[in-house]
């Protein structure tokens, strides 16, 4: 994509505007939004929590807008205790990862047409973006199948859900 086409994309996500619909929304939403947040200015976070019904809001430190990086133990932290997950269960600083599980990937969930589709692509080695492209997903679409394939596979990787799931005859 080019750069003039890159920024046009991102202009129509900031264009979004859902504010008169904000109401419609369940009520009990926990909005957390990192205080130097370089995609999404923070008072948009506090915004969003205000205009949702029964909203919390949750003040996360760093400047990285995903979660999945930068500070990433004190968002699960945050995320741990906003929804009353005992603290021993999330990782923690300095504490050894958990050995692999041998057992994983065995008696997992079922995977679905699309799931089962995205980790064929996986396994010929496309990455995210070019399986958005093959399929005509948005990225975040592919990332979130990646995720659930992984979660029902109890695997870390990609690579290990690959590996599993040709043990398992499901590619």
């Amino acid at each position: 994509m080019s750069a003039e086409s890159a920024a046009r994309s991102l202009q129509a996500v900031y264009d979004i505007d859902v504010a008169d619909r904000l109401g419609e929304a369940p009520p009990g939403a926990i909005v957390m939004h990192r205080r130097e947040d370089r995609a999404i200015p923070f008072a948009q976070g506090r915004a969003l929590a205000v205009g949702l019904p029964d909203a919390s809001f949750v003040t996360l430190g760093g400047v990285d807008h995903f979660p999945w990086r930068g500070d990433t133990v004190g968002y699960f932290a945050a995320v741990f205790d906003a929804l009353g997950i005992e603290e021993d269960a999330a990782p923690s600083q300095g504490r050894a990862p958990a050995p692999p599980d041998p057992d994983a990937g065995k008696g997992a969930g079922e995977l679905t047409r699309r799931e089962t589709e995205v980790l064929a692509l996986i396994a010929n080695g496309l990455s995210d973006r070019e399986i958005a492209d093959r399929l005509v997903l948005s990225p975040h679409t592919v990332h979130r199948h990646v995720a659930n394939v992984r979660t029902k596979l109890n695997l870390p990787t990609r690579a290990a859900a690959v590996a599993a799931a040709t043990e398992r005859g499901l590619l």
